[in-house]
């Protein structure tokens, strides 16, 4: 099904090992999104993206895959993920699974097939050598592990060997061949029938995990571009069609290879980084730093500004392609971590008002905490602490996630964070807020409108059209130019006369100019 308002959605990603658990074995499953669907309608989400839920080994969470046309036993069959298709198409929700066009696992049919001693598969990429040293990819290769002559190449853990979609700049052609060749072509029409299978099976779209890790050796990423314009061209061409999310952090890069929207994510250099999180993970060279939206500081402001600006300006260059920003996910410590009180309702305010289509980690709209320290499973490290259960209800055994007790649940529940039914009950929430900004975003053409943003004076306040968002991040007062209109939304209590809004520290407002 293609969605022509991409740029109307907004996205609510899941963990499916730690958000509901509907058959009681003490693990998500794919019954389990599908018994809350309308809990997520009710929040006014239009789309879900689905972390892997494929067959693997779950050394990374699940991005170690085996085996792409399989569900994993863990959450269910083939047939639940249809019923879970149609039942969210039913409630107007849109639905992205996980795609992870990078690399395996080394456990994966499709890799082992390639590792007995006389093999001269290239699905993956081999030395022809276990012995020999490669200088500029030493660190990605793995030898000693299975009877190939030779040292296979990995995206980043030591049991995800890497597809072979080429090399750009050759060092080595004795085992790197070009991206243009014919091994790196099969290698598209490979995760190409990937795509078309779920997409001809109802799936919507993708989130596409580490989607500028496909060639090697491909600095300004111009063959990784060019990659992903064949892939996109040759799923198109059966399929119609279908929209794509990057986890690229790149949009001058990503939207040109014919992505959707890119992920706008927690790097150093980031808009979102200094707004957000700058100073809250332990970075020694950010020490005594505080988020923005905590505490203004004019040199953070002024650094991360013109990142900011130029991320919009390069999404408006691409007709019908958007910025994807995103409250967090599975692979960092929660927002929640970060920010609190009136500081994280202005981070969900810009996050829904900005230019682009948004993303809400599950769980964040209810200010789950991360548990620091928590052991790894599934190779989460020390994100496994950001993966743990979802906290439905305040009942036994397991706080409305399974019918199984806590202790027997895959991973548990944050007990230092409040549950779902808590936070709806209080109409200061964030999930409260995060309800009004989708009904605003959606009834507002302003919010969801390609072009039309124009930064206004007043850190950190903007112009969409006819809509006004003022936030005032400053400890003194700020007076802001209204005109005739009407409040679709406040956060604290600013005063509004004559067309004029005097804000306090932390308080905003959205105005609909008549």
């Amino acid at each position: 099904m293609f969605i022509k308002d991409y740029g109307k959605l907004s996205f609510y990603e899941i963990y499916p090992t730690s958000f509901r658990d509907a058959n009681g074995d003490g693990i998500g499953d794919l019954k389990g999104i599908e018994e809350k669907l309308p809990y997520i309608a009710s929040l006014g989400f239009t789309g879900i993206w689905i972390n892997p839920i494929f067959l693997s080994p779950f050394r990374d969470g699940g991005y170690d895959i085996a085996d792409y046309f399989q569900i994993d036993p863990r959450f269910g069959t083939m047939d639940d993920l249809h019923s879970l298709l149609d039942a969210a198409h039913r409630q107007g929700i849109a639905v992205f699974l996980d795609l992870v066009p990078g690399h395996m696992s080394n456990q994966a049919p499709e890799f082992l097939k390639g590792t007995h001693a006389d093999s001269h598969d290239h699905r993956f990429i081999w030395t022809n050598d276990p012995w020999a040293y490669y200088p500029s990819c030493a660190a990605n290769l793995i030898k000693g592990m299975f009877d190939r002559s030779g040292q296979y190449y990995v995206n980043f853990f030591c049991h995800q060997p890497a597809l072979n979609y080429g090399y750009n700049r050759i060092d080595y052609p004795e085992f790197q061949q070009s991206y243009k060749g014919e091994d790196a072509a099969d290698t598209r029409r490979y995760i190409a029938s990937v795509m078309k299978f779920y997409l001809k099976m109802g799936v919507d779209g993708f989130r596409v995990d580490m989607a500028d890790s496909l060639v090697k050796n491909d600095d300004k990423k111009e063959a990784t571009i060019w990659t992903w314009k064949e892939i996109i061209r040759d799923v198109v061409s059966e399929c119609g069609p279908f929209h794509m999310v990057s986890e690229w952090a790149n949009p001058h890069q990503s939207l040109e290879a014919g992505f959707s929207s890119d992920f706008v994510l927690d790097h150093e250099d980031n808009f979102c980084h200094g707004f957000f999180r700058i100073g809250t993970n332990g970075n020694p060279k950010e020490n005594g730093l505080k988020p923005l939206l905590v505490e203004f500081n004019e040199e953070i402001y002024d650094r991360y500004l013109p990142e900011m600006l130029d991320e919009i300006k390069t999404a408006e260059s691409y007709p019908g392609k958007w910025l994807s920003p995103i409250s967090g996910n599975h692979d960092v410590y929660r927002l929640a971590d970060m920010i609190k009180g009136d500081s994280l309702k202005l981070a969900y305010l810009l996050l829904f008002t900005l230019p682009g289509v948004p993303f809400v980690y599950a769980g964040d709209e209810i200010e789950q905490l991360s548990v620091r320290g928590y052991p790894s499973k599934d190779g989460g490290y020390h994100r496994t602490g950001a993966r743990l259960a979802m906290s439905w209800d305040d009942s036994s055994p397991s706080r409305g996630f399974s019918s199984q007790r806590e202790e027997e649940c895959y991973l548990p529940t944050s007990h230092e964070s409040p549950s779902c039914e808590n936070r709806l009950a209080d109409p200061d929430s964030i999930v409260n807020l995060i309800k009004k900004l989708n009904a605003i975003r959606y009834s507002d053409p302003d919010l969801t409108s390609h072009e039309g943003f124009e930064l206004l004076s007043a850190p950190l306040s903007f112009k969409r059209g006819h809509t006004i968002v003022g936030l005032n991040l400053k400890d003194e007062e700020m007076a802001l130019d209204l005109g005739k209109g009407q409040v679709l939304l406040a956060i604290g209590n600013p005063t509004i006369k004559d067309g004029k809004a005097r804000l306090a520290k932390h308080e905003a407002i959205v105005y609909k100019q008549d």
